[in-house]
């Protein structure tokens, strides 16, 4: 959303600085000067034009920073999977209480993993107005799970 506003508030300063053209006078009158010749006049249905391919466009660059993020923490997922893995050789031989207490954090690991992993494919079929408040979700969730494999690793 926030890229949104900015794409729009951008056009708009765009199309109120666009070079020599200039709005068509309010209202035709006798005093009114008539337009100089070769002077292009803007329409309001020039303007919801513009308007509406660049509010096209503002969606298409918040998908594609969306389709960004997703392909990101998808990266980190399958990072972190390799890292559990090897979390999981690691505590193989050990034995009795440390081994049960070792396979209760890497499922605590596991699960965590599993809950970001749900979150991202929620993520990535929201709509490009929905996406910010989810990703702040991906982002907590994201961190607990490093947090939970930074204390299991030690």
């Amino acid at each position: 959303m926030k890229y949104l506003t900015l794409c729009c508030l951008s056009l708009s300063y765009l199309l109120v600085a666009c070079g020599n053209e200039k709005a068509p006078a309010p209202a035709a009158s006798e005093n009114a000067p008539a337009p100089v010749s070769g002077e292009k006049q803007v329409t309001g249905e020039d303007v919801k034009k513009e308007v509406g391919e660049a509010v096209d466009t503002a969606k298409d660059f918040t998908k594609q920073k969306q389709e960004e993020y997703v392909k990101q923490i998808n990266q980190k997922l399958k990072d972190m999977e390799v890292k559990i893995a090897e979390l999981e050789a690691k505590g193989a031989d050990l034995k009795d209480d440390a081994k049960k207490k070792w396979n209760e954090k890497l499922d605590d690991l596991k699960m965590k993993r599993g809950k970001v992993a749900e979150k991202v494919d929620q993520f990535s079929k929201s709509s490009a107005d929905a996406w910010q408040g989810l990703k702040k979700d991906i982002d907590s969730a994201w961190d607990n799970l490093k947090e939970t494999y930074d204390k299991t690793y030690k």
